[in-house]
């Protein structure tokens, strides 16, 4: 539902307009193009913003009242940024607040490289997410590790020539006007150009196809960026072969054309394949996936967005305001349309500045895209907390639900995913670890004692079963299980309704489907 996919949706929305708005050239006068190139290029500036994303309220007779009181609670959240400071490329700071209908939860944010730091009130330790270290780029994976850890920081540092490639092939939208203004910057009046620009939501699709089209096109253009890619990582593979590291990768990276040539390939089919994917969401093919966002509506001819860029006689964009309106089709998720708009102002650009730091030394939670990621943020916040209870209570980030075909042998067949059956006890035996894993715990196994350690991140609780044994450890205490732990197809096997209920959850069972269901809130 879309209350699960909030942070998807404003991410996805911000690189769409910023997309969009980066291949306007000059126009009346004004040189955009430059304008927003001038921007990706600031070293150092300070700056304040607001996001605000709002749920329009439809027809909510078919929600239940779980979700409708969700949607009240979500209906309207803002994130505020204050004391934004950029010292360089890598390093940023910021103060923060998110408001919704329950309150306002504050924040500290800080930037080294490719991680972002979070110290948010509610929280026993600073967040640590490393937006690289998260992410699935399968032509990094090829790289040697000492220059994966650099990749993203290196990325940081070419972003002009990122923007550059973009702004080089993506055409201008129909609607755009240039006018003289004379507004406030951090209190300054200041003298500007106003570029305003309006698209539907079919034109957006349209100037995105282009651009990826353009860009798989544009080859000289695309190695051109690889190149200044391998430039800037050159001095840490020049370390790494001077180090004596015997990597073979190495000995490709050495010689610069050889390693451009390599890595254009896997780069250009990611291209395609993100184009491919494009072409289908705007199609409205969602390859089957239920649940997902219908992000065809975000392209569609009733969906509008409105863009106002502020540059300064130097050609610096010192303000922007962007609004977007998605009304949504699918009537039975009780919205009717998504609203997203964002402010900003920006002065004390290329001037001396000093980000402000987050003090992690005392320890910090490091988070990443694992499942059991969600847990271990919710363990690391008090209970009691508005941040704790907007993620749990109201976003329901905990909410699973594992549907497992059950075999009626003992033997089962062959599957990816480990098949439930029924013992000689007439008990519904389940795989421990798949079962613990996606209801957020961690699983340990000790070869030489033949057991299973089960660590609930949400509650804290520690399960431990021992292969052949009824008698399991729940936080110390012995507990009986209905069947022994059991060795089934190279997995270890627990009763369901053990495992199911020491993890906080609820077990079902549909007698004509044969499917098991294991529900956690």
């Amino acid at each position: 539902m879309y209350k699960k996919k909030l942070t998807w949706w404003i991410s996805a929305a911000m690189v769409l307009l910023m997309f969009t708005l980066s291949g306007c050239q000059a126009v009346q006068g004004l040189d955009l193009a430059g304008a927003i190139q001038n921007d990706w290029a600031v070293k150092s500036s300070e700056s304040k913003g607001t996001l605000q994303l709002e749920f329009v309220p439809g027809d909510t007779s078919m929600l239940s009242a779980e979700e409708q009181k969700a949607l009240t609670a979500l209906q309207n959240v803002k994130i505020d940024l204050t004391n934004v400071k950029t010292q360089d490329a890598q390093h940023l700071s910021a103060d923060g607040t998110i408001t919704y209908s329950k309150g306002t939860i504050p924040f500290k944010l800080a930037t080294e490289g490719t991680k972002f730091i979070l110290s948010v009130e509610g929280a026993k330790k600073p967040i640590v997410f490393d937006v690289l270290g998260s992410s699935n780029l399968s032509f990094t994976k090829l790289l040697p590790s000492a220059v994966q850890e650099q990749f993203g920081n290196k990325i940081a540092d070419i972003k002009s020539a990122i923007i550059g490639l973009i702004l080089a092939n993506t055409p201008n939208p129909s609607n755009i006007s240039v006018t003289p203004v004379t507004d406030k910057v951090n209190g300054e009046s200041l003298s500007l150009q106003k570029a305003h620009i309006e698209l539907s939501g079919t034109e957006l699709a349209s100037l995105l196809k282009k651009l990826l089209s353009n860009v798989l096109a544009d080859e000289a253009g695309l190695k051109e960026l690889i190149s200044q890619l391998y430039d800037a990582l050159s001095p840490i593979i020049e370390e790494q072969i001077k180090g004596g590291s015997t990597d073979f990768s190495l000995k490709i990276l050495s010689n610069k054309q050889l390693a451009v040539g390599l890595v254009y390939p896997p780069v250009q089919d990611f291209l395609k394949k993100t184009a491919a994917s494009l072409d289908k969401l705007i199609a409205g093919d969602a390859s089957g996936e239920p649940g997902i966002l219908p992000i065809q509506d975000l392209f569609n001819s009733k969906s509008a967005l409105q863009a106002d860029i502020y540059t300064d006689a130097d050609k610096q964009v010192r303000k922007q305001s962007l609004a977007l309106n998605v009304p949504l089709t699918n009537t039975s998720s009780g919205v009717a349309a998504l609203k997203l708009s964002y402010v900003s102002e920006t002065w004390n650009i290329n001037k001396p500045v000093t980000a402000n730091t987050i003090n992690i030394s005392g320890g910090a939670l490091n988070v990443g895209m694992e499942a059991s990621s969600i847990y271990s943020l919710l363990n690391n916040l008090d209970k009691q907390s508005l941040f704790y209870k907007l993620l749990k209570e109201d976003l329901k980030v905990t909410k699973k639900e594992i549907n497992l075909k059950l075999n009626e042998g003992a033997s089962g067949a062959e599957s990816d995913t480990p098949q439930p059956f029924i013992n000689s006890d007439n008990k519904t035996m389940v795989p421990v670890r798949f079962i613990s894993e996606k209801l957020g715990a961690e699983v340990g196994w000790n070869g030489d004692l033949q057991q299973v350690t089960i660590k609930d991140l949400l509650s804290g609780a520690t399960i431990i079963l021992k292969l052949d044994s009824k008698i399991a450890s729940v936080n110390g205490a012995s507990v009986e299980l209905e069947s022994a732990a059991t060795l089934h197809n190279e997995s270890t096997f627990v009763p369901i309704r053990f495992i199911a209920e020491q993890l906080g959850s609820k077990v079902s069972f549909n007698d004509d489907t044969r499917v098991v269901t294991i529900k956690r809130d």
